[in-house]
């Protein structure tokens, strides 16, 4: 049943709507998520299956989406590396990007991008305290020719028995991963919720309170 909190809820759907309606991959290209251990990262990889990157933090994290989830590579961003392991990722450049994070992982990627890219704009999670997050190269959406897109998934409903179908379908017949970190008991659900800001969580944050 938790699955319908996550890979077949709102967090498959917004992956389902900004890969398939904002990016809209083709074959052959290079589509890249950050937080992809998350709840929404994960199941864009998964459904494009033409990933030829990620962006997690933490080692175990990127083991995690390329020997369970089959993302192609994977960039460690706590690495401290992160504009050098992403041109080592992605050597014919990103064509669809799909940002969970923003800040200094937006900043890495857009150098990255391909002419006529495609960038849905999710989640901007790097920035949820408040301050502000200057981009570094925005002038790279004019001479990229970038689409940047922001959205908010409740707002287009008409996708959603659609989107939901696939997904369930996906799960039931396990070709869709899913991981779930689980907090238990209520009094531990504001440090579960601090955690998931500061990138703690593996997968869908949960908290059981049975």
């Amino acid at each position: 049943m938790s699955a319908y909190l996550g890979p077949v809820g709102m967090p498959g759907v917004t992956a389902w709507y900004g890969l398939n309606r904002i990016i809209e991959p083709k074959a052959g290209e290079t589509i890249a998520v950050s937080a992809a251990s998350g709840a929404v990262g994960s199941v864009v990889g998964q459904l494009a299956k033409a990933a030829g990157c990620c962006i997690a933090g933490g080692e175990e994290k990127c083991r995690y989406v390329v020997e369970t989830l089959g993302f192609d590579a994977c960039v460690d961003y706590k690495a401290g590396k992160l504009h050098d392991d992403l041109k080592a990722a992605t050597p014919n450049g990103i064509d669809g990007y799909f940002e969970n994070v923003d800040g200094d992982v937006l900043d890495a990627v857009l150098p990255r991008m391909n002419g006529h890219g495609r960038i849905a704009l999710c989640g901007m999670i790097s920035g949820y305290d408040g301050n502000p997050l200057p981009m570094k190269a925005p002038t790279l959406l004019l001479t990229q020719w970038l689409k940047l897109q922001g959205f908010i998934v409740t707002e287009h409903m008409d996708v959603w028995p659609q989107a939901l179908k696939e997904l369930g379908e996906r799960v039931a017949t396990k070709k869709l991963e899913y991981h779930e970190t689980i907090a238990e008991e209520l009094d531990n659900a504001p440090e579960a919720f601090l955690g998931l800001l500061r990138g703690k969580n593996f997968g869908k944050q949960l908290v059981n309170l049975i």
